[in-house]
């Protein structure tokens, strides 16, 4: 019965840590300590906050294991140095800001529930351009303090491969690994206009944007181009209804050539729906971001490349930390 109370207690109050953070995130704490140890009213005088307040701060991110504290004095640990400081390469803050916009949206979850509607324009962040560029960044954040991209060019084999489309490609985290693996893979990123003005300047940055054009569009309505090796689709079918997704799929089989592959990346359940967390809790975010979105299962995937004339080639599970698959389909 402990046991019981103490995982529902903690549950509870789990918005309470994550709110801790992304205090500490805004305020630039961890910024502040990235060089040496500090007590709190240094602290304080570098991020403009106040001193009795800020130590109760940083005590909170003591107890949490995410700062060290000694004598008075604070420090980064191994996990804040590595995935907390802007400066560092697997650095996460991006992903916590943009869970800290999406707060308000959360506390509509019971409302959303109840109507069927979201908690927010589904506008896929595009009214506003500092939002856009917090969703993007997040989602180069999440990646990168991951290291999906790496995984993901680990286990797909494209050495045959000229010619890759990646719908929907955000910061373009992605192509730009699997092109610095592939000398000879060239990219076409095709995304919404303002969500493009940000990815380009991942491109430019990325060492390999002579292999990369951008191309923007609406895959709902608009053409999508044609002649591609391979097409990857990360993250995407969970923000769409199952028949848009089988619309999208039957489209982007047209877009391969033949004996190109289909690879869709993202959240993928089984039978039940129910077997993991990561998917299931991200359908509850598809309702209160989208007016159409959820997670699909394995069958539901596979059923789409069959009407769009794709022989299923397999799933491949990611390892830990990675929360999803792929899913790959090939075309005659």
């Amino acid at each position: 019965m402990s046991d019981g109370f103490t995982e529902v207690a903690r549950v509870a109050g789990a918005y309470v840590e994550a709110r801790i953070l992304q205090a500490a995130v805004g305020l630039g704490v961890f910024d502040a300590l990235r060089d040496e140890a500090a007590e709190a009213t240094v602290v304080a005088a570098a991020i403009g906050t106040e001193a009795r307040a800020t130590g109760l701060l940083l005590d909170a991110l003591a107890a949490m294991g995410l700062l060290d504290k000694h004598d008075a004095r604070y420090r980064l640990n191994k996990v804040s140095a590595t995935y907390l400081v802007s400066a560092s390469p697997k650095d996460f803050s991006g992903m916590i800001r943009f869970d800290a916009i999406l707060w308000d949206t959360w506390g509509k979850l019971e409302e959303a529930v109840r109507s069927g509607r979201p908690g927010r324009p589904p506008d896929m962040y595009q009214t506003d351009e500092a939002e856009t560029g917090i969703f993007i960044a997040a989602m180069d954040s999440l990646v990168k303090a991951r290291g999906d991209a790496e995984v993901v060019a680990e286990a797909l084999d494209l050495g045959d491969a000229r010619r890759l489309l990646d719908i929907g490609p955000g910061p373009a985290t992605y192509p730009i690994a699997l092109c610095r693996r592939y000398p000879a893979l060239c990219a076409t990123l095709y995304d919404l206009p303002g969500t493009l003005q940000t990815t380009e300047r991942y491109v430019r940055a990325s060492g390999v944007a002579d292999r990369i054009e951008c191309i923007a569009g609406d895959y709902r309505t608009d053409a999508i181009p044609r002649g591609y090796d391979v097409v990857f689709l990360s993250n995407v079918i969970h923000g769409e209804n199952a028949e848009t997704n089988e619309t999208l799929i039957v489209n982007l089989s047209k877009s391969l050539v033949s004996g190109g592959s289909l690879i869709i990346k993202d959240h993928v359940l089984g039978g039940s729906r129910t077997e993991t967390a990561a998917g299931t809790v991200f359908s509850l975010l598809m309702l209160l971001t989208t007016d159409r979105g959820r997670c699909y299962t394995l069958d539901e995937v596979r059923g789409w490349f069959g009407r769009a004339g794709l022989a299923d080639a397999g799933r491949v599970e990611l390892p830990p930390p990675l929360t999803s698959s792929l899913v790959i389909g090939r075309k005659p």
